[in-house]
């Protein structure tokens, strides 16, 4: 039991924070607070303005990657950002061109030509990138305390190959609008004895139980909380648990075989 609740915390613990949005006016800097990675922002964008920036999910116990959009639907600049390592999109089938220095780092070039068309495909080049859109990918340095960034640069719609790098060597580190937030203990329940909890956002509610891989939770609003399920992990056992995701109340139905317990969930700010 003991290794059970101490992988749990342990999971928990390490689980990456979800990115919140500090009001700053500085919408990477604020994504800058929620994150372990380093969040980088362009100083050119070919006068080009943002019209999306958002930090979207990559899987359970992945950090949010940030996706920007500068411009409109037919010519536009696209700036996606994970931790390095990470897998969070895919850029579909291109050519890759060449590896070239970036401010310091190696990135690889790429071109969206067709492979169906074998012809065409072996003559893509750079110059081809304005009429059929093309992207470089590298990973970026580290700011200090922080993680390393994978960045995909992306530019469609009569943007060429030159103008695409000095977009990408425009990137530069931002300073996060608020302090990093930390870890919060989870709060440990018997959910047999258990009619109501309470915790803060970001923070978890861990079942003590002795079976982790047979019980389950169905939320009625799946929006508030997720449910993480518990068990052999190979070389650990972690207990279920649920991780509040957004301010406010609702019931969770915890099962086990035919018994069904329901909690009152309250997450709080």
């Amino acid at each position: 039991m003991r290794k059970a609740i101490a992988a749990a915390l342990c999971a928990i613990f390490l689980s990456p924070l979800t990115a919140i949005a500090m009001g700053s006016g500085d919408k990477f800097s604020d994504a800058q607070t929620g994150v372990t990675y380093t969040v980088y922002k362009p100083s050119y964008t070919l006068g080009l303005t943002a019209s999306k920036f958002q930090l979207i999910t990559c899987g359970m116990g992945s950090e949010q990657w940030i996706y920007v959009k500068y411009g409109g639907t037919k010519r536009y600049l696209e700036i996606m950002q994970t931790m390095a390592g990470v897998k969070c999109s895919d850029p579909g089938l291109s050519k890759y061109l060449k590896t070239l220095p970036i401010n310091g780092v190696k990135a690889k070039l790429y071109v969206y030509c067709d492979p169906s068309k074998p012809a065409s495909y072996k003559r893509c080049g750079t110059e081809d990138i304005g009429r059929l859109g093309g992207y470089l990918i590298f990973t970026n340095k580290a700011a200090k305390n922080l993680k390393r960034t994978e960045i995909q640069v992306q530019a469609i719609g009569g943007i060429t190959y030159a103008q695409l790098l000095t977009v990408a060597k425009s990137l530069k580190t931002v300073t996060a609008s608020g302090k990093m937030p930390q870890a919060l203990p989870p709060v440990m329940i018997d959910p047999a004895m258990t009619s109501e909890v309470s915790v803060r956002l970001g923070n978890s509610v861990v079942f003590t139980v002795t079976d982790p891989d047979k019980w389950s939770v169905t939320l009625v609003d799946m929006d508030i909380a997720v449910f993480i399920p518990g068990g052999d992990q190979g070389t650990y056992t972690t207990n279920p648990a649920v991780k509040a995701l957004k301010v406010g109340t609702t019931t969770l139905h915890v099962t086990h075989g035919s018994d069904v317990f329901e909690i009152q969930l309250t997450v709080t700010s």
